[in-house]
């Protein structure tokens, strides 16, 4: 029996990224040692539940571009335009592995490697989160899924004027 289009392309797109979660690195030996510094950030910018969800949300609908039936990407044409848009939600240093593994830049615009969606975090689970300095908050969460089992995600936030995914990794 032939599916309708939408249910296929999000078949497609639920495929698409399952090496994500290997292509996600712990980022660690880019991110800048944390000194004894004055605050960067105001006492009541925390890194909050919402910011956390937005964040993490964001990125995620960044890397499952829409795309059309041949994997091309539809909102952007080149990787400079989805690194651009990336900037908004996480360090080029994260943005850049994922665009590179995941986009491959051709003369009629930008495409998707077409493979599963990667672990993620799951706003509807229960995480704990961990201030490391006035710079940085890492949330670790642990999840159950069909596709990928169990796992554990640590996600690494920078503020830096405001609140950027800044590492990621799986334990």
């Amino acid at each position: 029996m032939l599916q309708p289009r939408w249910k296929k392309a999000i078949g497609v797109i639920i495929m698409l990224l399952v090496p994500f979660a290997f292509a996600l690195s712990y980022q660690s030996d880019n991110i800048t040692a944390v000194t004894a510094e004055k605050s960067q950030f105001p006492a009541n910018q925390e890194l909050d539940k919402e910011q956390i969800e937005q964040l993490t949300s964001s990125f995620m609908d960044k890397v499952t571009q829409e795309i059309d039936e041949n994997y091309k990407v539809l909102h952007y044409n080149t990787k400079e335009e989805l690194l651009k848009s990336f900037d908004e939600v996480a360090t080029r240093d994260v943005s850049e592995s994922i665009v590179d593994f995941y986009f491959s830049e051709e003369a009629d615009g930008l495409y998707i490697l077409p493979t599963e969606t990667p672990a993620w975090f799951n706003p509807d689970n229960s995480y704990k989160v961990e201030t490391d300095s006035d710079k940085y908050v890492t949330i670790t969460q642990s999840n159950t899924d069909d596709l990928h089992g169990n796992y554990t995600i640590e996600i690494k936030f920078l503020y830096d004027g405001g609140w950027k995914i800044a590492a990621v990794k799986y334990l």
